[in-house]
């Protein structure tokens, strides 16, 4: 199982961590950037991406995650947008978190879809509608947790149960 995350300079790596964690159980994780030259997360982070847009090939991606940051210098970026519109057409999952929503909603994936955002008419911390899960910043722990349910991650619901307790309650047994 392959997930892509898309890393840009002022990604917020504390909404993805958890979901890129749980993604790792079952897979291979793959940072995706503009380009292929280092980025610095919010947190000061320096990552390089492992891929760039252009080299990434549509059809490898099966989980595309898109942090919350600013993202004024990728909102326009013909290539992300359309890589976008390609995944949601071919019922790819794709996550979006904090100020990634905004993103995918202006790429227009969540047009006639149930979603939720940073916005403060939204009420629900995350969102799952078909192929596409939303979230507030606030709700990096369902996200995660709802991605990998979206995903088939758990081997059954004892171990999903388990990762709820585990990552939301913080209880260890």
């Amino acid at each position: 199982m392959k997930t892509h995350v898309l890393i840009y300079d002022g990604y917020v790596s504390f909404e993805i961590m958890l979901a890129m964690y749980l993604m790792k159980t079952k897979g291979e994780i793959i940072t995706v950037g503009i380009s292929s030259n280092p980025v610095k997360s919010y947190e000061g982070l320096r990552v390089n991406p492992e891929q760039s847009l252009d080299e990434v090939n549509d059809g490898d991606i099966e989980a595309f995650i898109i942090p919350g940051g600013d993202i004024s210098e990728i909102q326009q970026n013909e290539k992300l947008v359309s890589l976008l519109q390609k995944m949601n057409t071919d019922h790819k999952y794709i996550g979006a978190i904090c100020s990634g929503v905004d993103l995918i909603k202006q790429a227009g994936l969540l047009e006639g879809k149930k979603y939720t955002s940073n916005d403060a008419s939204h009420t629900v911390t995350y969102e799952v509608h078909d192929n596409l899960i939303t979230a507030k910043a606030n709700g990096y722990v369902d996200f995660a947790i709802a991605l990998g349910q979206m995903r088939g991650i758990y081997s059954d619901e004892a171990d999903y149960e388990e990762t709820i307790r585990f990552f939301k309650y913080f209880e260890n047994d």
